[in-house]
């Protein structure tokens, strides 16, 4: 039966594809901008997450600019999702991309591979521009449908990005791929498995991998992020990060205070940028905390 189910699924994903590729890209983005919308007013576990999460990181706000943000949040993640569907046509336009300090990571990679640290801001899959030249390693987690698993694998392959899936293994074969000399992305600004940071003043919880790789195998660490402009085109900041490496900490401490360094030029990305972040995503666990206090 589940079969049945995923094999409809599939099936309705590639004959929706097939719609929406009708439409010239820009009705194509649009349709996202609603679709996030309809996806705001719809789902309201994540819309009560995002304006707890936005309360959070932006108390001196009032209630209808943190629900414009919420609401322009949603869009932009949207188009950034549906985009995925012809992200190969989008990505072979030069003319989609400014790319600001390249020079950075040109100057970093004649040392050797690097560590990029990601996140999930504007037209985040189109990172994947910076594969045509220099081939990544990354995470995902792997879709429940194995048909639709399948499909998502497969586009990337051919991106020159190997994608692997999040199991009790990752973290091995991430250093495995590390110790080859591979290149290492990874998102590192949703809440996983990893240290205790502060995150707009709030304790949380941060995953360390690009700061364990970068560390352990003395790689340059790379922020990476994408802005959605007005028209549709993606501006990509590159930044390379200092490295907390200091003779009186250990590793694990390192690794902590590097991973913190990390967090705070994220927050201050996303406060310049506060449209362009996921905001639905619980990552301070405020959502059981909002929702009992309603009930009293």
């Amino acid at each position: 039966m589940k079969s049945i189910i995923y094999l409809s699924q599939y099936f309705a994903f590639r004959i929706f594809k097939g719609f929406i590729m009708l439409f010239p890209e820009k009705t194509r983005f649009k349709i996202g901008e609603n679709i996030g919308v309809l996806g705001y007013r719809l789902i309201k576990s994540r819309r009560i997450t995002t304006l707890a999460n936005l309360k959070l990181a932006f108390p001196e706000k009032t209630t209808e600019e943190r629900r414009k943000i919420a609401i322009d949040s949603y869009k932009t993640m949207a188009k950034a999702f549906l985009g995925a569907l012809w992200l190969d046509e989008y990505m072979k336009n030069d003319d989609n991309f400014k790319i600001h300090n390249i020079e950075v990571l040109d100057r970093a990679l004649k040392k050797g591979p690097v560590v990029f640290a990601t996140m999930h801001l504007g037209n985040m899959e189109s990172l994947g521009k910076f594969s045509e030249k220099y081939p990544l390693i990354t995470v995902a987690k792997k879709q429940r449908n194995p048909y639709l698993n399948k499909y998502i694998t497969d586009q990337r392959k051919h991106l020159n990005i190997i994608l692997l899936e999040k199991s009790k293994r990752t973290g091995r074969e991430l250093l495995e791929y590390a110790e080859f000399g591979k290149n290492i992305a990874l998102f590192t600004d949703h809440r996983d498995k990893g240290t205790n940071v502060e995150f707009f003043g709030a304790d949380t919880v941060s995953p360390t991998g690009v700061s364990t790789i970068a560390l352990k195998y003395n790689r340059p660490l790379i922020l990476v992020y994408c802005i959605f402009t007005k028209d549709n085109k993606t501006e990509v900041f590159i930044e390379e990060l200092r490295k907390i490496n200091s003779h009186n900490l250990n590793f694990k401490e390192n690794v902590h205070e590097t991973t913190q360094k990390i967090i705070f030029k994220m927050e201050e990305i996303i406060t310049k940028h506060p449209d362009q972040w996921m905001w639905l995503h619980d990552r301070w666990k405020l959502y059981k905390q909002v929702t009992k206090k309603k009930r009293k």
